[in-house]
């Protein structure tokens, strides 16, 4: 069959750009592009009628000898099936391949293809080289069509389900469609008598449908337009670097809500004054009955970008339907099928629990920890320190008959935060691959788990089904202690944040306990990370209430909501300041992940809640003291405890006397500030965020048992 080219020229009438113009009957139909004003328009051309706005350009009627208007060509699709598409980047052999396979399943007769790209380039030919099944008329234009300012819409950062939106610069040849004039112009120039029209994407395949084609469907209604309804489809890879083809994309989005609209109409049915637009039809009726269905194949859209750059493969299922479907529409064709479901096993008998964690210069407090750990329940410890001074690493090393394994922090190597670089490099070891279940934990945080005599198993019993659990923080303050103390931080600080505390925002922040099944890729800070696709829809993640936790949630949570807040079952006690000394100290050391964030009052002012009591912890300490004492019978464990300690009472001495920590240490101390550790349910995130220096004096004055609240811009 022939393929023809057309050209949409761009003219001008008098100094106003126009898009395109159809000499009809009626007049000059003339395409204005956005940005266009009524008022100028009308100044140009005084004679002007018909004026209307369509999103940002406008179309309107000119008399005719106004401009040299494209003539009306109606006469190439005229009593024609035609398939209408605005072509950009797809390639020449999807075209080919959706052409025939609409000849086949539509019974569609002809084509006009919109191409986006800047003249001269050969769409055109390499089309007509393939030889397709019907006659197809190709057209170009003078202008871009592109939203102003807009980037590519090829670029992957622009799919639907990108999993990264770093975009490109703006293109106007290639932006998402901006001037919503260009369908009335094809309309007046060649598709005016055709016996009905279908507007579909060249990635888009309808769907077989017992009521019959659209062409069908229109002509047996011609009165009235038919919603077209599709859904974005996915191969599951390219064929080494290939454009996927329309009969790869056998795959979907895990619970995909997403539809796309389009519409197909028999024009001459229509009313004269309809104005055609890309989604609907303006001034015409729709059809009562269900839309037509059409799959997008997204790989043909983007024609050449990898599927993980469009999509999280995660989120793909396939589709039998369109397995079935696809297999019939192209006979022979293979598509690479996805991998085979995982199912998750049953849980273990056993639950040896590992803890990974990242470390430097916390020595005095590592051994109340890996007590209290271990009398939980926890079997082995990975530890990762760099640039120790305290002796955290003689101590790791001392408690190694304890389960505790220590490895130097290859952050330096690897790049990134220590904290990050240590999961990396745990996930190869075997106190990593060996473990039924695992948790990522910092030694300010301590499991309070309510269930049972508050071990794992009794949480594990509690939540037979879980797979992962959530753990909310709890804000532990210090307790208006100043100097440091060698005992343990859950006997020293027992105020905390109110249980309901929705401010700050770290306040509900939480940390994940979860099966060690291959039911994700790598571990993470707040949650274990890169969930496997085939298992989403079998793995229970409750919060520390043991309700269900949603799953729009587990790729990007960090923290509960007002909307599933709770410690029924499990409590992370954090005690992020401890002591006002033991803070100089933390606050020199840095941080092991926002290692660009500073640790000043502002800091302390977020984390440090002393508004009530709460001791419910400290029904473990027999058993954690007599653990402890365990530990410290471990051959070098009580000398290398002495040595931490000791250095961390000189350390903490020397920065109290240094000139430039006075004014912390003089504001942390304060009666203001602690005073403020017991109102921090009465201020806004924006105080947060700010600091505790933007409260007036007359509000840190008021009672903190008053009902009140206050924030600032």
């Amino acid at each position: 069959m022939t393929v023809a080219t057309r050209h949409v020229r761009s003219l001008r009438l008098g100094l106003l750009p126009v898009l395109g113009s159809v000499a009809t009957p009626r007049g000059i139909v003339a395409a204005l592009p956005a940005g266009t004003s009524s008022e100028a328009l009308r100044q140009a051309c005084p004679e002007v009628s018909g004026l209307r706005q369509i999103g940002r350009g406008i179309l309107a009627r000119l008399p005719h000898g106004t401009l040299d208007a494209d003539p009306a060509e109606a006469e190439l699709f005229a009593g024609r099936r035609t398939l209408v598409a605005i072509r950009n980047g797809e390639t020449a052999r999807a075209a080919s391949d959706w052409l025939a396979c609409h000849a086949r399943e539509t019974g569609a007769d002809a084509a006009l293809i919109v191409d986006r790209d800047p003249p001269g380039g050969s769409f055109a030919s390499d089309i007509a080289a393939l030889a397709p099944d019907l006659p197809v008329v190709v057209v170009t234009l003078s202008r871009p069509l592109g939203l102003a300012d807009a980037p590519d819409a090829r670029h992957p950062a622009l799919a639907p389900g990108a999993p990264q939106r770093d975009l490109p610069p703006p293109d106007a040849w290639h932006a998402p469609l901006g001037e919503l004039t260009l369908h009335e112009l094809l309309h007046h120039r060649f598709l005016s008598r055709a016996a009905a029209v279908a507007f579909f994407d060249i990635g888009d395949l309808w769907l077989p449908d017992p009521d019959g084609s659209p062409f069908d469907r229109v002509l047996s209604d011609p009165s009235r337009i038919l919603f077209l309804h599709g859904v974005e489809t996915y191969p599951w890879r390219l064929r080494q670097g290939a454009v996927a083809p329309h009969a790869d994309h056998i795959a979907v989005r895990r619970n995909e809500r997403r539809w796309l609209t389009s519409w197909a109409a028999a024009p001459a049915g229509l009313p004269q004054d309809a104005l055609w637009l890309p989604v609907r039809m303006m001034g015409a009726e729709a059809t009562d009955a269900r839309p037509a269905q059409f799959r997008r194949a997204l790989g043909v859209t983007f024609a050449g970008v990898e599927v993980n750059r469009l999509v999280r493969k995660a989120d793909l299922v396939e589709d039998p339907a369109l397995v079935d479907w696809l297999a019939q529409a192209f006979p022979g064709h293979q598509p690479i099928r996805l991998p085979e479901k995982k199912t998750i096993p049953p849980r273990p008998a056993s639950a040896r629990v590992t803890v990974v964690t990242a470390m430097k210069n916390e020595g005095p407090f590592i051994l109340d920890w890996i007590a209290h750990n271990r009398v939980l329940g926890v079997a082995r410890h990975l530890v990762y320190t760099n640039d120790c001074a305290d002796g955290t690493d003689r101590l790791l090393d001392a408690l190694s008959e304890a389960g505790v394994t220590r490895r130097d922090n290859p952050f330096r190597e690897t790049g990134g935060v220590p904290q990050h670089a240590a999961f990396r490099a745990a996930e190869d070891e075997a106190a990593v691959t060996s473990s039924d279940w695992l948790m990522t934990l910092d030694v300010d945080e301590y499991v309070n788990i309510h269930a049972g005599e508050g071990r794992l198993a009794d949480l594990f019993a509690a939540a037979p089904e879980a797979h992962v659990l959530s753990m909310p923080w709890r804000l532990f303050g210090n307790a208006d202690r100043h100097a440091y103390d060698d005992r343990p931080v859950t006997e020293l600080f027992t105020r905390a944040a109110p249980a309901y505390a929705p401010r700050p925002l770290q306040a509900w922040a939480f940390k994940s306990l979860f099966r060690n099944e291959g039911l994700f890729r790598r571990l993470g800070v707040h949650r274990p990370k890169g969930l496997v696709g085939d298992t989403q829809g079998q793995i229970r993640w409750i919060d520390g209430a043991g309700r269900p936790l949603p799953p729009a949630t587990w790729r990007a949570a960090w923290r509960m909501s007002k909307a599933n807040w709770g410690y029924d079952l499990v409590t992370l006690n954090h005690y992020a300041v401890r002591t006002c000394e033991s803070f100089l100290v933390k606050r020199e050391r840095g941080r092991v992940n926002h290692t660009d964030r500073a640790q000043g009052l502002a800091y302390w002012f977020r984390m440090n809640h002393n508004a009530e009591e709460e001791t419910s912890i400290l029904r473990l300490s027999p058993r954690v003291e007599a653990e402890k004492a365990r530990l410290l019978a471990l051959p070098g464990v009580a000398e290398a405890h002495a040595g931490a300690v000791a250095w961390h009472s000189a350390r903490a001495a020397t920065l109290r006397a240094d000139p430039a920590n006075a004014a912390l240490w003089e504001a942390i101390t304060s009666p203001r500030m602690e005073k403020l550790s017991r109102m921090t349910t009465k201020f806004g995130a924006a105080v947060f965020l700010t600091g505790p220096g933007v409260i007036p004096d007359e509000i840190v004055a008021r009672d903190p048992g008053e009902p009140f609240f206050w924030t600032t811009d």
